[in-house]
């Protein structure tokens, strides 16, 4: 890919790590419009499916006075966990945005991906991670207060500015909590037993759509096909976490050992190769530990909270946001963005060898 001269200048973030220059952003702009603008609009659409869900969720108030009406009579859920859904929706949107800047770079639709930089620790690096992402967050949802969409048009700003400032942390940081999102789910489900059938029907839908995107990445993108990536990790790591499933306080300390094994810089010797010519490739033995980590968090009550409260005595419930809708259905929606994704940027690659 060729690069304007622009493109191949780099500054200093805040954290003293190498990022683009603010030449760089002037895509940002049509970018959070075009994200901010789907996220209202499924806000809109799906207000009926959420007031259902919210009320069938144990803690929760009546329905708030936009949401009222919205839920149609005699329609009976299973109760869900809002904040699971919420923050496995805000990071499989995420790694959507992510994936976007990707697809857009690799049509040269705008300045090259951010720069990759970061040091080997990485606990280090998800703490300069969430500093930024916490601290914006909570401004964000502070915005609720004035008018619930004014949060889906900072939603988009805050995710790019932080993969333009912190793209090497943004990119291991959304793999990770996607991982901890797989383990806190797998203790939900297994919590009172293990579900042989229903671990078994999930295991063989993860494999077949791991094994779907080898195969379009084969096809359409020969000299970097991906043969290890996120899905593959999250089948793999769900077997292994179910190890762990009846004993959290062990999966913690797993969690820590990795952590530390990692922070030394050692590889695992069954680790993934990490060497080869792909488009995505994610290391599963450091990312198990999430998995674990999320076992624990099932543990100590977690997955139990239904509201924030920001502002004493003004809670602000995660079924009011369209987040928790993507977190029911974060495995459509990686699908669905990551298939079409790999396929035009596939075409892309082979219009450039005629």
């Amino acid at each position: 890919m060729s690069q304007s001269p622009a493109s191949s200048e780099v500054g200093v973030n805040f954290f003293g790590l190498p990022c683009m220059l603010q030449e760089e952003l002037d895509f940002v702009e049509p970018t959070t419009f075009m994200v901010g603008d789907n996220l209202c609009t499924f806000h809109f659409l799906t207000r009926k499916e959420r007031a259902m869900h919210k009320e069938t969720s144990e803690g929760f108030d009546p329905l708030s006075d936009a949401e009222k009406g919205s839920s149609p009579d005699g329609v009976n859920l299973k109760p869900r966990y809002p904040a699971v859904d919420y923050f496995r929706g805000t990071t499989i949107l995420f790694v959507v945005t992510f994936h976007l800047i990707w697809v857009l770079g690799g049509f040269e639709l705008i300045p090259d991906f951010p720069v990759m930089a970061g040091y080997n620790l990485p606990i280090t690096n998800y703490l300069y991670f969430l500093a930024f992402y916490a601290v914006s967050f909570f401004w964000v949802n502070l915005s609720r207060f004035v008018h619930p969409w004014i949060q889906y048009l900072l939603f988009p700003v805050v995710t790019l500015s932080c993969i333009y400032m912190l793209c090497w942390e943004s990119e291991r940081s959304g793999v990770c909590t996607i991982m901890l999102c797989v383990g806190l789910s797998l203790a939900i489900v297994h919590e009172d037993r293990i579900k042989w059938r229903n671990l078994i029907i999930r295991t063989l839908k993860l494999g077949v759509a791991a094994g779907i995107i080898s195969a379009l990445t084969y096809i359409f993108i020969p000299t970097s096909p991906i043969y290890f990536g996120a899905i593959h990790c999250i089948t793999l790591n769900t077997l292994l976490t179910m190890i762990f499933i009846r004993v959290p306080r062990i999966a913690f300390v797993g969690f820590i050992s990795i952590q530390l094994f990692t922070m030394m810089g050692r590889v695992f010797p069954l680790e993934i190769p990490m060497d080869r010519p792909t488009v995505d490739v994610i290391p599963w033995f450091h990312n198990l530990g999430y998995c674990l980590l999320g076992v624990w968090l099932h543990s100590v009550g977690a997955h139990k909270i239904s509201a924030i409260e920001l502002i004493p005595g003004r809670p602000m419930h995660f079924e009011d946001t369209v987040f928790t809708f993507f977190g029911r259905h974060s495995l459509t929606v990686y699908l669905a963005h990551m298939l079409p994704a790999l396929f035009i940027l596939g075409v892309h690659v082979y219009s450039k060898w005629w």
